[in-house]
C-alpha cells in the first residue's frame, strides 16, 4: 500500500509539473497572439490613413473642393501634406516595429538593423521638427516616445 501511495504521489507531482508547463506555454502563446493582433491593428490603421490621404490626392474634384473650402492653395497644400504624410508614415512604421520588438514578434538583430535605418531618417531636420509636433499624440506609449527621444534623435 505504501509503494502504491508513493507511486501515485510521484505520478501526481509529474502530472502537476506537466500541467503547469502546459499552462505557462498557453499563457505565452496568448500574450503573443494579443501582441500580434495589436501590431496588425496598428498596421491596418496606418494603411487606412494612407489610403484616405491618397484617395483625396488622386481625386481632383475632391482635392479642389477640400482646398477651396479651407481657403488653401491646392499645390502648396498638396506638397506640404505629402511631405507631412510621408514623415508621419515613417514615424508610424518606426512605432509598429518598436511594438513588434517589444512584444517579441521580431528579433533583436532585425530590430537593430531597423533602428539604424530609423536613426538615419531622424537625422533630417524635417523629421525631427515633425516629431516635436506629433510626439504628444503618441501619449499611449511613453516607452515609444522615450525610445525615439533617447535612441533615434
Amino acid at each position: 500500500m505504501t509503494i502504491l501511495t508513493f507511486i501515485t504521489t510521484i505520478a501526481n507531482i509529474l502530472l502537476w509539473l506537466a500541467t503547469r508547463q502546459t499552462v505557462t506555454l498557453l499563457v505565452q502563446q496568448i500574450r503573443h497572439q494579443v501582441a500580434s493582433g495589436h501590431s496588425e491593428a496598428k498596421h491596418y490603421i496606418v494603411e487606412a490613413h494612407r489610403d484616405i490621404f491618397f484617395r483625396l490626392l488622386n481625386n481632383p474634384s475632391l482635392l479642389q473642393g477640400f482646398t477651396q473650402a479651407n481657403n488653401l492653395d491646392a499645390q502648396d497644400w498638396e506638397l506640404q501634406k505629402v511631405s507631412s504624410f510621408l514623415i508621419s508614415f515613417l514615424i508610424n512604421q518606426v512605432m509598429v516595429n518598436y511594438l513588434n520588438f517589444q512584444n517579441d514578434i521580431i528579433s533583436q538583430s532585425h530590430f537593430d538593423g531597423f533602428k539604424r535605418d530609423a536613426q538615419d531618417v531622424f537625422e533630417y531636420a524635417t523629421v525631427r521638427s515633425h516629431w516635436e509636433k506629433v510626439r504628444l499624440t503618441h501619449s499611449h506609449s511613453e516607452d515609444f516616445r522615450r525610445f525615439v527621444d533617447t535612441q533615434l534623435l
